[in-house]
């Protein structure tokens, strides 16, 4: 076959080459969405494949970590916010430990004035649950207990109940769906709360100084029927990397090769236009 010639039986279908590259791709894609949903049907709470990114989170921190967490557990230490008091009372204003497992969130006049005090303290002391007193049948805690202690300075007189609810949020290490409360880090109550974030995270009221711990009546899951966090960062990685092989593969597909004319066709061009030139000098 003569160089830049296209087979016959290709010739006169200009996206034969093409066709496969975009049917790879249009199957990758589809592929993509289907392994999307599975991981949403397996995962303990809402995802976004493609966007949670490839790196996994990070570890919670444990004061008392398990057998498991024993090698890589950081152990968190306590969180000390202090902010101004005016005349009205504290302002809008939000604590928060350095890994973010525990938050604290105060509205304007939360806690009332206290002359002749200026500011006060907010303090986040992460604590072994298995310290504390007992929580209530048929619970497992799946974070650390966090003590909220609140102050007015430069007095330091203790702040044990607020005059405006604030906020205080938690993640766990597992998901929960219980936020218990104590005031005394003794007897346990649970509290109205709801869930926020993708690192199991709960929030509730807070109106005044206590304890809190996030908890589930779920028994503890094997190791071996546990989702690995290996295993979801190799997920990860391959869901992201679907829509991009897919991507490359149609955009590389090769450019539709010229079609040469059949060289009868091209014989006859010069005869044709011979033919035509005596018809115009005839007339």
């Amino acid at each position: 076959m003569a160089a830049g010639l296209r087979d016959p039986a290709t010739a006169g279908d200009p996206h034969s080459v093409t066709a496969r590259p975009v049917r790879v791709g249009a199957g990758l894609a589809l592929l993509y969405m289907l392994v999307a949903l599975v991981t949403n049907h397996l995962s303990s709470h809402p995802v976004l494949p493609l966007f949670d990114g490839f790196a996994p989170p990070t570890p919670y921190a444990w004061v008392n970590p398990p057998p498991e967490r024993a090698g890589d557990n950081v152990v968190p230490g306590p969180t000390e916010r202090e902010f101004p008091l005016g005349p009205d009372g504290s302002q809008s204003s939000n604590a928060s430990t350095d890994d973010a497992q525990a938050i604290v969130g105060l509205d304007a006049g939360s806690v009332p004035a206290n002359p002749p005090d200026t500011a006060i303290r907010v303090r986040l002391v992460p604590i072994d649950v298995g310290t504390l007193g007992p929580l209530p049948p048929g619970l497992r805690p799946v974070s650390n207990a966090y003590q909220v202690g609140l102050s007015y300075l430069p007095s330091q007189m203790p702040i044990t109940r607020l005059a405006r609810k604030g906020t205080m949020a938690m993640t766990a290490a597992d998901a929960g769906e219980r936020l218990l409360y104590s005031p005394d880090g003794q007897g346990w109550q649970e509290t109205a709360s709801s869930p926020f974030g993708q690192d199991h995270g709960v929030f509730t009221d807070l109106q005044a100084a206590g304890w809190f711990v996030v908890a589930t009546s779920a028994s503890a899951s094997s190791p071996e029927s546990n989702w690995p966090a290996g295993g979801r960062v190799v997920l990860l990685v391959v869901l992201g990397l679907v829509p991009v092989l897919g991507a490359f593969l149609v955009l590389r597909r090769p450019s539709p090769v010229p079609i040469a004319p059949p060289a009868s066709r091209r014989a006859a061009s010069p005869a044709r236009s011979k033919a035509k030139k005596r018809k115009k000098r005839r007339r």
